[in-house]
């Protein structure tokens, strides 16, 4: 018989507590686009050669609430719609942005120049 009580799940995760034991949350990845590293070694299980494994982690309850509180006071979190959204990076504005730093940066350097 399984002790698990499951708080939150779908095909991709599941995220439980074990009965009677308020101390930490379980959270299995079964799938999906996730990668694990572990000090140094990282395995990127997207490049189709390995037999995705599955992840369990152990978390006390207290530091699970301290990610997920924080997550939820993101920018991020409160704006579902930049999920999976491809940054529009325009290259003029950049340059022209560096070119008035640079301009900056050498007024400054000019003035301090005189001020010997």
């Amino acid at each position: 018989m399984s002790t698990r009580c499951t708080l939150s799940h779908d095909d991709d995760y599941h995220l439980y507590q074990e009965c009677f034991e308020n101390d930490n949350v379980y959270l299995r990845l079964d799938s999906g686009d996730w990668s694990a590293s572990l000090e140094t070694e990282t395995i990127d299980w997207r490049d189709g050669d390995h037999k995705r494994p599955q992840l369990h982690i152990r978390m006390n309850v207290t530091m699970w609430r301290k990610i997920v509180e924080g997550w939820a006071q993101t920018q991020w979190a409160q704006n579902p719609e930049q999920d999976h959204k491809k940054f529009d990076i325009d290259l003029e504005s950049i340059q022209a942005f560096a070119a008035r730093m640079k301009a900056n940066k050498e007024a400054r350097e000019a003035d301090e120049s005189g001020d010997e």
